[in-house]
């Protein structure tokens, strides 16, 4: 009910206000294990909601609810055009706002966690030899389900950045209201034709989007020759990041006093931008008025990469 109201709420705010009178679940017995988000109706396995518990990691139950209460403005308001890439604006669309949801009901690390098994589960089951760009995935392939949703949602995560938030919900805000009533239903290609006029910087919007959409490109980070050393009253940490995956986003590289991968939320940390090219590497230098404990690659996990596990380093303070 927490998500189903908020989703109700936030997607009104960030979207389009809700149109009907109701929004509800409908539980089935765990025959099959899936939910479907119909106009007002969201139909919902009892195995995969009401008989699940959240972990520390992962609340599948909220991640669901938001996910199929996003389909009824990506899948219901707008219907997608049956082509290529048409069906990432209905399940991408709502993955990345069962994120936004996450984040707002339950702050960022519990986005944070939610988008590492995204990532993992896109890692794992992603079909190298197969996968195609977004804008030409028509689910005949194996492996096309995780692109679809996993991939799909993070990409428009990743989109979010590129544009900032408000810019983003305008352009979602423009883009529902030329094609929910519209027969012409839309692909990817026309998405972008009505996202790119809000984008702050064309130019960014242009490079993020024909990597992202048009090509099969995921960054994989490697730290190597990680060494901190004292100046004065400052820790200097250096090291090298190497992109050994395919693509070029720009990505933030931490030193954290935490020992965790990720450090919590308001712990000490000093962070520094790179852009490495695939197979480039950056020399990055960081200040800190603290010891370091660990590099990390991308500490607030937006940036879907591949083996994010090895994207980080331990540190020795002299």
């Amino acid at each position: 009910m927490r998500g189903l109201e908020a989703a109700r709420r936030y997607y009104s705010e960030w979207f389009h206000p809700f149109p009907w009178a109701e929004l509800k679940l409908s539980e089935f017995a765990g025959l099959d294990n899936y939910a479907q988000g119909f106009p007002t109706d969201i139909t919902f396995s009892e195995s995969i909601g009401f008989l699940t518990l959240p972990t520390p990691e992962s609340n599948a139950v909220l991640l669901v609810t938001a996910h199929e209460a996003a389909h009824q403005w990506w899948g219901n308001l707008l219907i997608p055009g049956k082509g290529p890439g048409g069906n990432v604006l209905s399940e991408g669309l709502s993955h990345y706002s069962a994120l936004k949801l996450i984040e707002q009901l339950d702050g960022q690390e519990a986005r944070r966690q939610t988008a590492k098994r995204m990532e993992e589960r896109y890692g794992k089951d992603r079909r190298v030899d197969a996968e195609q760009p977004l804008v030409k995935l028509d689910g005949s392939r194996d492996g096309d389900t995780v692109v679809l949703y996993e991939k799909g949602g993070w990409t428009f995560w990743m989109l979010e950045d590129v544009m900032g938030r408000d810019a983003m919900h305008a352009g979602l805000q423009a883009f529902l209201k030329q094609y929910m009533n519209n027969a012409d239903h839309p692909v990817l290609q026309d998405f972008l034709a009505v996202m790119r006029p809000f984008a702050p910087s064309p130019e960014a919007f242009d490079r993020f989007t024909r990597q992202a959409f048009f090509e099969v490109v995921v960054p994989e980070y490697r730290v190597t020759d990680a060494r901190v050393s004292k100046e004065g009253g400052q820790w200097v940490t250096t090291a090298t990041v190497t992109n050994v995956g395919a693509g070029r986003m720009p990505v933030e590289v931490a030193v954290t006093k935490a020992a965790e991968a990720a450090a919590p939320q308001g712990a000490a940390r000093a962070v520094t931008r790179v852009e490495p090219d695939a197979g480039g590497a950056a020399r990055v230098t960081l200040r800190s008025g603290f010891a370091p404990e660990r590099l990390v690659v991308d500490p607030d996990v937006r940036v879907l990469q591949l083996r994010r596990d090895q994207a980080q380093a331990a540190l020795t303070p002299p």
